[in-house]
């Protein structure tokens, strides 16, 4: 989405949108990016996961989505991320001992904590399309 919105900025010769506005864009994506694998393991942490299959469905989701996104493009990109950080907690959880239906419960908040990171994610790049939009017409 950075790309496209620097070649409008481009052709537009960066009066309807300036370098800032794009530097400002960036770092809001980079922080919506990090925010969307972290809600996984915050998300597993708060449904009772230990800290280490807080972090490995964080790492299962970025495998994930860089395993399956390479293959599949978009929709492998967040089945990736999904499966990668429910599968993370799970492992992390019975790995540490826990029962299958505990390990389950952790995983499923990691499930919903990178479902959670997704839509965020979603919503605010609509958000900027719809500004973008607005400053053309």
């Amino acid at each position: 989405m950075l790309a496209f919105i620097f070649i409008w900025a481009w052709f537009g010769d960066f009066i309807l949108i300036s370098l800032p506005e794009i530097f400002i864009i960036l770092a809001l994506m980079i922080l919506l990016e990090i925010l969307e694998f972290a809600l996984s393991g915050l998300a597993a942490k708060y449904s009772g996961a230990e800290k280490r299959s807080a972090f490995l469905a964080v790492v299962g989701g970025l495998l994930g989505t860089i395993v399956l996104g390479s293959l599949f493009f978009i929709v492998g990109a967040i089945l990736g991320l999904l499966i990668g950080s429910y599968l993370g907690a799970y492992w992390g959880e019975h790995q540490a001992g826990k029962t299958p239906a505990d390990a389950r419960r952790a995983a499923l908040g990691a499930l919903m904590g990178s479902i959670a990171g997704k839509v965020l994610k979603s919503a605010t790049t609509v958000v900027i399309g719809v500004w973008m939009i607005r400053e053309i017409l």
